[in-house]
């Protein structure tokens, strides 16, 4: 028979674990900078680290592409057979038609209900221009404000 092996009490594995992962090693250009503002100091030879290739950057770049696309395709494909298995174009159909029917049952029911859509209508188009003249005029006013700090 062999023996138990003891383990420490979960207090101590935890407390182990949270001294490891809190640990932390201040990068080399850290601690040069914050040694040149100290006088007197020697600064901490840093290791060079070549740059990595370019071509592996584009490679990672492409290859996740690449997987997007895929992933992409294969998801929309599945949703293709499962829109088409329950039947769901005729659904759409009808919720195509829907606010076409209440707008009918809505003119049918109320009569004035068509002067007053096509007030909103006019309503909604003013707000439109209003808010386009709003953005341009924050844009032009940013614009003049960037353009007298470059001047003087």
């Amino acid at each position: 028979m062999s023996t138990p092996l003891s383990t420490p009490p979960p207090e101590e594995l935890l407390d182990a674990a949270l001294r490891h992962e809190l640990r932390w090693e201040a990068p080399p250009e850290l601690t040069n900078r914050l040694l040149q503002l100290v006088p007197g100091t020697v600064p901490v030879a840093i290791a060079e680290n070549p740059p990595l290739p370019r071509w592996r950057l584009y490679l990672a770049i492409a290859l996740i592409a690449a997987l997007t696309l895929a992933s992409m395709l294969g998801v929309s494909y599945l949703y293709q057979l499962v829109w088409f298995q329950l039947g769901a174009v005729q659904f759409v159909t009808q919720l195509e038609a829907l606010p076409a029917r209440l707008l009918q049952t809505l003119y049918e029911t109320m009569p004035f209900a068509r002067e007053l859509t096509s007030l909103i209508a006019l309503i909604r188009t003013q707000l439109h221009w209003l808010l386009l003249a709003l953005v341009l005029w924050i844009i032009l006013d940013n614009w003049q404000a960037d353009f007298q700090v470059r001047r003087s």
